[in-house]
């Protein structure tokens, strides 16, 4: 690629190329010369007391590739820095790079999989190439501001490294690897990550809490309240709330999380099943003093949706006292979902919470979450099951409660007429968390599976040989457990 070629062929970018992110602060464009295919990182001025205090960033990047090429990283080629350079009228700078294709983003990889119910190949592989990189980067005295599985690209079984604008000079810092470790849940097991740990950190036991998966949990959670590329806000009329966009991760256990609302699609479906509501036209499930729980159908984006509406009342004075400060209940919930959710602890999708307010004080809330096919741990056929998915139910059940206590979290109400029993074609069966009421952000431990085990006992079909899978689901490594020699 000849300079006055590439300098031709970049005049008029737009309409050569395309453009694959817009961040505001920096766009990546594609385009091809010569039969190769090229990327362009542009970088607006924006700012001129920020650019001088940073620093160019086009020529940040340009130099930080260059020195993972020197330290033998495999990450993609800078080609050419371009200052003061000019995109739809404006001003900025870019860096180009070769692409490396054909490719895929190794988060992508690993989430197809996932949601194929498959478990990655050659994952002890990918495991030692991102180990090898680390190891390389601290090598050189570089380190990576931004680790994670996205960054890594996987072409042909080899990985490479991508964003050179997160890379640091220093070496790899423990918030590094924190950040690669949060990242590598989906991926890597507790064996790997502690291989990982041995060789690249300080060695010994690992971290029981990672300070960097609070974080991010945090800030997704701040995402989940406002307009974004994962939720929107609806008003209508005195009603006014958050719905559900999109999800980078899907979940197999939710066939919505895989789907793309738009505003439109609400704007037009909300008034719609609020009209259902009040004219009592959906499915009643349940009817209390203290709410309802309906079932329906929402179209969406021209697509059939089952959906369970919750509609709260408040049944006791004071209700009207404690919501203050804390919201609805129908909101409490809302947030208890999504925290569930990025946690990845099965629970039903939620798709969208309103709250009618007068004179500033919430009268009514609903959320609206997705209908999960499937009987409940209280009515399932227990009898009807093969003994080791029987026994695989259980095993689940127990250590979805063990999950959530070491997050921090308990599950008080964690009866058997609060879990749905999804038959997974590949995976067996499966429990999900139909109601979030009762997760309390504080610990109590063992409240949850005391609750559980109770409500079994009504089941017509409960064996103690369920009990006991339940309980080693539960605590797996306690000392009653592990006496048991041939139900571990």
């Amino acid at each position: 690629m000849s300079p006055a070629a590439l300098e031709q062929l970049l005049r008029d970018l737009p309409s050569h190329g395309k453009i694959i992110k817009d961040r505001g602060y920096r766009q990546v464009w594609r385009f091809e010369m010569d039969g190769r295919g090229y990327f362009l990182k542009f970088y607006p001025r924006r700012l001129r007391l920020k650019r001088i205090l940073g620093g160019n960033p086009a020529t940040w990047e340009f130099i930080r590739l260059q020195a993972l090429q020197r330290a033998d990283v495999p990450a993609p080629r800078a080609t050419a820095q371009l200052l003061g350079f000019r995109l739809n009228g404006r001003l900025g700078d870019a860096v180009v790079l070769e692409a490396i294709e054909p490719s895929v983003s190794m988060d992508q990889y690993v989430m197809d999989f996932m949601l194929r119910g498959e478990r990655v190949p050659n994952h002890l592989e990918f495991a030692r190439q991102i180990r090898q990189i680390v190891a390389k980067l601290g090598k050189a005295k570089l380190g990576h501001e931004d680790l994670h599985l996205g960054n890594f690209l996987l072409k042909d079984g080899q990985l490479f490294l991508l964003d050179g604008y997160s890379v640091s000079f220093g070496g790899i810092t423990m918030q590094n690897m924190f950040q690669l470790t949060h990242s590598l849940r989906s991926l890597a097991t507790r064996t790997d990550l502690q291989r990982g740990w041995d060789e690249l950190g300080p060695g010994g036991r690992m971290p029981m809490q990672n300070p960097v998966s609070q974080r991010q949990w945090r800030k997704f959670m701040e995402r989940s309240r406002g307009e974004n590329d994962y939720f929107g806000k609806l008003q209508d009329g005195g009603w006014s709330g958050v719905f559900f966009k999109q999800y980078k991760y899907p979940r197999r256990w939710a066939p919505a999380s895989r789907m793309k609302f738009t505003s439109e699609d609400w704007q037009t479906a909300w008034p719609l099943l609020w009209r259902q509501i009040e004219s009592d036209q959906l499915e009643i499930l349940k009817r209390s003093p203290s709410g309802d729980v309906l079932g329906g159908e929402m179209i969406l984006g021209g697509r059939p949706v089952p959906i369970v509406v919750k509609r709260s009342f408040k049944r006791y004075w004071y209700r009207y006292l404690n919501e203050i400060g804390r919201g609805s209940r129908a909101w409490r919930a809302w947030k208890k979902s999504w925290a569930l959710v990025v946690r990845d602890i099965p629970t039903a999708w939620p798709l969208l919470v309103m709250q009618k307010r007068s004179l500033g004080y919430i009268t009514d809330s609903v959320i609206v979450s997705e209908r999960l096919p499937g009987p409940t741990l209280a009515a399932v056929d227990l009898d009807a099951m093969p003994a080791e998915a029987r026994d695989m139910l259980f095993r689940r059940t127990g250590k979805i409660l063990r999950q959530i206590e070491d997050l921090g979290m308990f599950y008080y109400d964690a009866k058997s007429s609060n879990w749905i029993v999804q038959e997974d074609e590949k995976l067996g069966p499966r429990p999900v968390l139909i109601d979030v009421d009762g997760i309390r952000f504080r610990r109590w431990p063992v409240v949850g599976i005391q609750r559980l085990l109770r409500s079994m006992r009504e089941h017509p079909q409960y064996t103690p040989a369920d009990s006991l899978a339940l309980c080693q689901g539960y605590a797996p490594f306690s000392p009653m457990m592990m006496e048991q020699p041939n139900e571990a």
